[in-house]
């Protein structure tokens, strides 16, 4: 199928047309072939104008991206960052976000589709084949016309923004910039019985408001503003002002608070410059609100994935909810989009579509991209690349998962590795594979991982794909017989281990877990260097501050960051003091959260036999400290390793190894020591039980949280295997 993306290292406007394979349905989305997408002129245009000049620009405005890019450096070294930013240049980023057409397939969990049926989509780009989740999409009826319907995801934001200013029946709305949002506004506040006030200083758009039936239009250059509008209002002033132009300029934002009456409404929707003169603001008591996106749930992943929906009784007017309410208007003929379409553009003409847009030569404010729906859909999954028998003596890989972690160390790390060959890329949309796989000489791109496990060259596979499908994809991996490097953390459920219990009774496959941490360089020195046994380790994570909107924090996306992250640590531990494990004991270090999923801060003790480790996980870190910093002890020794990149050992003499400007996470040495075992040759790869104690210690420690009791890990063991055999 065709989509159309944006790079970031295009000249500024320019789209590209992609083929790329249908997306994967998950059990939450909705696959359709889409009829007409909406090209969104403001939010659009202002992603195309992206260029690499300007994003340095802007990182060198912005303090927190100097940051960014600073710990960057130092985490990761000058190479894997200049890979991330030219991954990030030339990676297609999805643009379009409004469409409709008819449905192709639903996911296990969807109600109220059937193959067929027509329907309007949110936050997807534009595309022949799209798979919204089942929270931004929604039922059109058969007489509404597809190309009216697929202005649903603008429609949702205009009716967000005029619920956002409380207007109420027979109140007057100034609407302040009359582009696609702004007449689209204005003819929802007709349809809500407002009378309305456009302004723009475009005399074509005010012409094209006096068509739709806007009460009183005003272009503010001709005529003195303020004095018209309350001429117009008896001198009161508009109800509500609800800004749907973009500026630098403060003149906008200051207009709308003098026209506006007291204890009005100032609804912001574009962007404009927020310098306020406190005349009008204060004196008037006005009050000013932004408007985001198209209603509650914008922007909160369980909502927006599909996962969860909010209670109607407590939110009444949800993002799907307001798209619905579009779809109603126009289904009723109280809201008509038609003469505000300037042109439809095929997909093949999309160049000619935004360029339109940005001269100011389309006749309207709306061009839509329409697809070739006459023949039946590109529907494949599996896009060849280079496909091609692997050669004798080659180890074949294939990788599930694309994300960031992927593309920037395990790729290229396989890339430099000689008798190593990529196979498959496999992604939920194929987008992220399809730009490394020419290079990295892949046989095939592919949104259906079952293409690469029945691939008889594919030898093992990298797992690097969201934590929450870890288990099914490794259940499938092992079914398929493929050795399985796979990326923390195991699994995220209690459950789930105890059915990978089952699965790897008998070790039917070469399993390992990507604990890089234990390969590091200076951590084979610090081991090296150890004269007797260790008695004690403390390992110390001061973290920078993590929002709470985090991914990690996430209770599905991330589980909290003792899941997310705990293995690394416990199984360093276990590495070092070289024993079983005997007991967990772990705390919260704030109040105990109600689902341990968004579990932040935390400490945790793990006794053996004659030794104990520490790890400390706490927010509290700062630019002059190491993020992680192991301290161990054995007789007559204490080693302090700084962030992988700096060891100093004190004994009989003070010795230093590293340096603190070069990290050596060991993401390199783990992928040659899972193909040295692939090959059957020597290897120090993390074991099956090995990975099993490092995460049994993991969820050891949720339980011992939730308890407040230490936790016995060979009862902890044995009660899991009790349930796997109930």
């Amino acid at each position: 199928m065709r989509q159309i993306v944006r790079r970031v290292i295009d000249r500024k406007g320019k789209v590209v047309v992609i083929d790329l394979p249908e997306p994967q349905l998950d059990p939450d989305q909705v696959l359709v072939q889409n009829y007409y997408s909406l090209i969104s002129s403001g939010t659009e245009l202002s992603t195309l104008s992206k260029t690499p000049v300007e994003l340095v620009r802007q990182t060198i405005a912005d303090p927190w991206m100097r940051k960014a890019v600073q710990q960057t450096l130092l985490a990761a070294g000058l190479a894997q960052t200049a890979r991330r930013v030219w991954h990030e240049m030339i990676k297609p980023r999805e643009i379009g976000y409004s469409g409709a057409g008819r449905v192709l397939a639903v996911g296990e969990r969807v109600e109220g589709f059937r193959v067929g049926d027509k329907a309007a989509f949110a936050a997807t780009g534009h595309a022949e084949i799209v798979a919204p989740t089942i929270n931004h999409i929604v039922p059109v009826p058969e007489a509404v016309k597809l190309p009216h319907a697929a202005f649903v995801t603008v429609g949702g934001i205009v009716i967000q923004s005029l619920r956002r200013a409380e207007i109420q029946f027979g109140e007057t709305v100034a609407i302040f910039g009359l582009g696609l949002l702004g007449q689209l506004c204005a003819m929802v506040a007709k349809a809500a019985g407002c009378v309305v006030v456009g302004i723009d200083v475009n005399e074509s758009r005010n012409e094209l408001a006096r068509r739709i039936g806007v009460d009183f239009v005003i272009n503010p250059t001709q005529s003195d503003l303020k004095r018209r509008v309350m001429d117009f209002t008896g001198k009161h002033g508009v109800d509500a002002t609800v800004i749907c132009a973009s500026s630098k300029s403060e003149s906008i934002i200051n207009a709308s608070m003098e026209i506006t009456r007291k204890q009005g409404r100032v609804v912001i929707v574009g962007y404009v410059k927020l310098d306020i003169h406190p005349k009008n603001f204060l004196y008037n008591e006005i009050d000013l609100r932004y408007s985001r996106a198209y209603g509650p749930g914008s922007y909160h992943d369980g909502y927006e994935q599909g996962r969860l929906d909010y209670p109607f009784a407590y939110v009444r007017w949800t993002e799907k909810r307001n798209l619905a309410e579009f779809i109603r208007l126009v289904s009723e003929g109280t809201v008509d989009p038609e003469p505000l379409i300037g042109g439809v553009f095929p997909i093949e003409k999309a160049q000619d579509a935004f360029d339109a847009i940005s001269q100011g030569t389309l006749e309207g404010v709306a061009a839509l991209i329409a697809y070739d729906v006459e023949k039946e859909p590109d529907r494949r999954r599996t896009l060849e690349v280079h496909r091609r028998p692997k050669k004798s003596g080659e180890v074949g890989i294939s990788i599930i998962g694309c994300g960031n972690h992927a593309l920037a160390t395990h790729l290229p790390n396989l890339r430099a590795m000689p008798g190593v060959q990529v196979r498959g890329l496999a992604s939920a949309t194929g987008k992220n594979a399809l730009l490394v796989a020419k290079s990295l000489g892949a046989t095939v791109v592919t949104t259906d991982i079952e293409d690469v496990l029945r691939d008889p060259d594919t030898d093992a596979v990298i797992i690097s794909s969201n934590q929450p499908e870890h288990f099914q994809h490794l259940r499938r991996a092992v079914e398929a017989g493929k050795a399985v490097f796979l990326e923390k953390p195991l699994v995220t459920l209690l459950d789930d281990l105890k059915e990978v219990l089952q699965i790897m009774e008998d070790e039917p496959i070469l399993f390992t877990l990507g604990l890089n941490r234990r390969y590091s360089p200076l951590l084979a020195k610090l081991r090296g260097v150890l004269e007797g046994p260790v008695h004690s380790v403390v390992y110390t994570v001061a973290e920078r501050f993590i929002p709470p909107d985090h991914w990690s924090l996430d209770e599905t996306e991330g589980g909290g960051r003792l899941l997310s992250e705990g293995e690394h640590f416990i199984d360093l531990c276990h590495l070092l003091v070289g024993r079983e494990p005997l007991s967990v004991y772990a705390r919260a270090l704030a109040p105990v959260p109600d689902d341990l999923r968004k579990l932040c801060n935390y400490a945790l003790t793990i006794h053996y036999d004659g030794a104990v480790a520490n790890v400390i996980f706490n927010e509290s870190g700062s630019a002059g400290f190491p993020r992680e910093r192991l301290q161990v002890l054995a007789p007559g020794q204490v080693a302090i390793l700084d962030d992988f990149a700096k060891l100093t050992v004190h004994g009989r003499k003070v010795k230093s190894y590293g340096s603190r400007t070069r990290r050596q996470m060991g993401h390199k040495q783990a992928l040659t020591e899972f193909v040295a075992a692939i090959r059957g040759e020597p290897n120090n790869l993390l074991t099956w039980h090995e990975a099993l104690l490092a995460t049994l210690c993991m969820f050891a420690a949720q339980e011992s949280i939730r308890s407040g009791e230490p936790v016995d890990l060979r009862q902890f063991r044995r009660a899991l295997s009790c349930a796997e055999a109930d």
